[in-house]
């Protein structure tokens, strides 16, 4: 029954026991790391709910082709399966699922799983950035983007010398405010 129920969560990446929980593959998307300045591969992961819902007429069919056998027969031998983990599981054993991962049990209602160590087909490889002299290419200064032929313009152009005008705005201040003082001591005498 194990390589039955194997081959079913192979092909189909999920499987449901019954009054045990349900496994699912997920597939991790590839990352970019800017740091290690690398890319990973995508990943799958095993993962686990305890929610106990019935075995799927997909899982049926696919036992009794399996086993060679009827429906109803295919039905309780899932089912007599389920019952010998979960005698294993109350016995404080853990099950160890070839392919998939370790179950154990945490409370009457909870079991804890432990998914397998898939291996990663594709390392990660190097993502170095390759800029070319004498090429074009788009460069994202700010919120804009800018070609490398504009930017090196621009960083080769001297920089545009302002003066600085803020001794105005200080002066009109200072004149204004004698002035304030001015006209209250000669209103005020």
């Amino acid at each position: 029954m194990y390589k039955a129920v194997l081959k079913f969560f192979a092909l189909h990446h999920h499987l449901s026991l019954p009054d045990i929980g349900n496994f699912s593959v997920e597939t991790q998307p590839a990352q970019i790391d800017f740091t290690n300045r690398s890319i990973t591969s995508s990943k799958n992961k095993i993962v686990f709910s305890n929610d106990k819902l019935p075995a799927e007429k997909m899982l049926y069919d696919f036992l009794s082709q399996e086993l060679n056998t009827d429906e109803t027969r295919a039905a309780q031998s899932l089912t007599e399966f389920t019952e010998q983990l979960q005698r294993e599981l109350d016995n404080n054993n853990t099950i160890h699922i070839k392919g998939i991962g370790t179950l154990s049990k945490q409370t009457s209602q909870v079991l804890i799983f432990q998914p397998e160590e898939i291996p990663d087909y594709f390392p990660p490889i190097a993502a170095e950035r390759i800029i070319r002299k004498n090429t074009t290419h788009t460069i994202r200064v700010g919120e804009a983007e800018k070609t490398s032929d504009e930017m090196q313009t621009a960083l080769l152009q001297p920089e545009k010398i302002r003066k600085e005008k803020w001794w105005i705005a200080a002066v009109i201040l200072a004149i204004t405010g004698i002035a304030a003082i001015a006209f209250y001591y000669a209103t005020h005498k």
